[in-house]
């Protein structure tokens, strides 16, 4: 029998069995309970008590895939903040717009003028290809791969660009042709 102990009034609590529908001790419970094996049973099913994942490394191929873009887009921007910048770099305010499109999930690449001129031979007759500036060039690569494809476009060090696309057009993963 299970021992209690008094308190004032008539109220008595025990100190081994159930209270609340919740079980303490060696019984189960009606919703649980620990078996032999290390795992619990819940329900019918048996479930594992660390909540690891699964052990098929196909199944973190989209995630790593992710992160990998993520890395190689905040290496592009730290590369464009470090060494000798021949043309000029991005202000630090362009910087910090284009982490946080990182930070949404877009990814960044570079794209020299050359392949700009070559975009814009055929439609753009007015770019100037000599000195192009970010709003032109954005203009000519969103004609090209579409308005939702091209995030922001600046003035990158070295005379190159630096574009925030999306990760995938079409359902394709996009990068750009050379």
């Amino acid at each position: 029998m299970p021992s209690t102990y008094r308190r004032s009034g008539s109220r008595s609590r025990s100190t081994f069995g159930s209270y609340s529908g919740f079980s303490y001790g060696p019984s189960g419970s009606s919703w649980g309970s620990w078996g032999s094996s290390g795992s619990r049973r819940t329900g019918g099913s048996k479930s594992s008590k660390r909540g690891g994942g699964s052990s098929n490394p196909g199944a973190y191929r989209t995630v790593c895939n992710n992160l990998s873009q993520k890395i190689d887009s905040f290496k592009t921007l730290y590369a464009q903040t470090t060494g000798p910048a021949s043309y000029g770099r991005p202000t630090p305010g362009m910087i910090n717009t284009f982490a946080n499109w990182i930070n949404k999930g877009a990814i960044i690449q570079t794209c020299s003028v050359a392949q700009v001129s070559r975009w814009a031979r055929n439609q753009h007759k007015n770019f100037n290809p000599r000195n192009p500036s970010p709003n032109a060039c954005k203009t000519v690569l969103c004609s090209k791969f579409g308005r939702s494809a091209i995030k922001a476009v600046c003035k990158g060090k070295g005379g190159t660009f630096m574009v925030a696309t999306t990760p995938t057009v079409n359902g394709r993963s996009f990068c750009f042709p050379k």
